[in-house]
């Protein structure tokens, strides 16, 4: 699949240290702060990943689980931009339902994988073609340094064309 010009500047912009970190500082401050990472972005798939540190612990030795979950949804979020990025239309998105399921204590790395790449692609071609409002329920797997499944999140996201003011 070929990617617009606007997903390959997002894409780039993005993956680049420097620039995502700036991204953090105003638009994720607490992404910022706890160190939050992403390692990998393309049309099928994102990577992002948090370490273990003091900014970011609890009280029984391991990460906070909305730390967690800031981790989990930009997996799934950044997956949504990237997608949205290909149409030109102004398209309002929202997250409308979220869950979590804990399997392991959350030390070290902290690794999310989201691959519902395909679903957001294909909900906005429906949304944009249509005009009408859709949602897709995004998968995000964390896994730690050993390859365990630490905990999943579900993060539903809903799409709307703006409507144009003449």
């Amino acid at each position: 699949m070929s990617l617009s010009p606007q997903q390959l500047k997002l894409q780039k912009r993005m993956l680049s240290p420097l620039k995502f970190k700036l991204f953090k500082l105003f638009k994720l401050p607490l992404a910022f702060f706890v160190g939050l990472r992403l390692k990998a972005l393309d049309e099928d798939s994102a990577i992002t990943e948090v370490k273990y540190k003091y900014l970011n612990k609890n009280p029984f030795k391991s990460i906070y689980f909305a730390v967690l979950a800031m981790t989990a949804e930009l997996s799934t979020g950044v997956l949504a931009i990237f997608s949205m990025a290909k149409h030109d239309e102004s398209i309002a998105v929202l997250v409308v339902e979220s869950n979590g399921k804990f399997l392991k204590k959350a030390t070290g790395r902290i690794r999310f994988t989201c691959n519902d790449g395909a679903k957001f692609k294909s909900a906005l071609q429906k949304c944009v073609a249509e005009n009408t409002p859709v949602q897709v329920t995004a998968c995000a797997q964390g896994f730690n340094d050993f390859g365990d499944l630490v905990c999943e999140y579900y993060f539903t996201w809903s799409f709307k064309v703006r409507e144009t003011v003449s």
